[in-house]
């Protein structure tokens, strides 16, 4: 009979691995903006017929892009240790079904924690991306700058319940 909680536990330290990956790959794609911004600036300076010029909305926003994705891992750390209140509901109502169940089910509430951080830490990034994509002018899926915006609170939220 195959062991449940040990998948379960095998599934959270899955879930926990991953964060630090994406903090590198987000620092990774951080440097590549930072780049990007620096080629638009010095693309400024020459005249070019033909091609679409570079704005300094979309050097701000790959700029923006650099900032959040170098300072995740820091913004994600304060914001589990400073805004502990935003989630603060729907953290409570789990904590009570988390302590209120017997001790079999701490591996899948380990499993659940882990991932929703994972998931938070993901949202937060996008965010920058879609302020990004805003910034650069392309709004053909709809308007980047809320949909960045929900992101960054639904990632917060998620953050939130799972370190809380």
């Amino acid at each position: 009979m195959p062991d449940f909680g040990g998948f379960l536990n095998e599934f959270a330290a899955l879930g926990k691995a991953f964060v630090p990956l994406v903090y590198w790959a987000a620092l990774l794609i951080g440097f590549f903006f930072a780049g990007s911004a620096l080629h638009k600036i010095a693309k400024m300076g020459h005249d070019q017929a033909g091609g679409q010029q570079p704005t300094w909305a979309g050097v701000g926003g790959n700029l923006l892009v650099t900032i959040g994705a170098t300072m995740l891992s820091a913004w994600v750390e304060s914001l589990t240790r400073d805004y502990g209140g935003i989630g603060e509901g729907v953290a409570s109502q789990m904590a009570y079904m988390r302590d209120g169940s017997a001790g079999s089910l701490k591996p899948l509430w380990n499993a659940i924690y882990a991932w929703l951080f994972l998931l938070g830490v993901c949202a937060i990034f996008r965010a920058f991306l879609l302020f990004n994509r805003a910034a650069q002018g392309h709004a053909q899926e709809g308007d980047g700058f809320w949909r960045g915006f929900w992101h960054i609170l639904g990632g917060a939220i998620l953050v939130n319940i799972a370190t809380h």
